[in-house]
């Protein structure tokens, strides 16, 4: 059975309470029975990036997030943000008992691959998942 080709973008304010639109996003966009076994893993790592740029970069309060979903033989979801002057996203180890830190080893542990563009005015967060 072939898998339909998807391309999707759509913005959201850089607002913690736009991450369940980020959710809605994607379940629509992949809301192809054919998506089924990965939708809820991938919607989680979307949302784990979303959250990232609203915290971290400069999107965060009167920016915007862009999220951007490519289906062409895996799916990848790319994040892009206003970047920020102070941090980049890295992969850190979190101890048990940590509230934060964990979002980047999700999507190492779930994702096919993963991977992170510093710009000079923007990042790009990016996760691919095999179909």
């Amino acid at each position: 059975m072939t898998m339909p080709e998807v391309h999707a973008m759509a913005s959201f304010p850089g607002l913690p309470e736009q991450v369940a639109n980020v959710r809605a996003f994607v379940r629509e966009t992949l809301g192809d029975p054919r998506f089924k076994a990965v939708i809820e893993d991938v919607e989680l790592l979307a949302t784990e990036l979303v959250t990232n740029s609203i915290r971290y970069s400069r999107s965060r309060g009167p920016g915007d997030v862009q999220v951007v979903i490519t289906v062409s033989g895996t799916i990848r979801v790319k994040v892009v943000d206003d970047g920020s002057d102070t941090s980049m996203p890295v992969l850190t180890s979190a101890e048990p008992m940590d509230v934060n830190g964990r979002g980047l080893m999700l999507v190492q542990a779930l994702a096919s691959r993963f991977g992170v563009q510093v710009g000079q005015v923007s990042t790009t967060t990016w996760f691919e998942m095999a179909l």
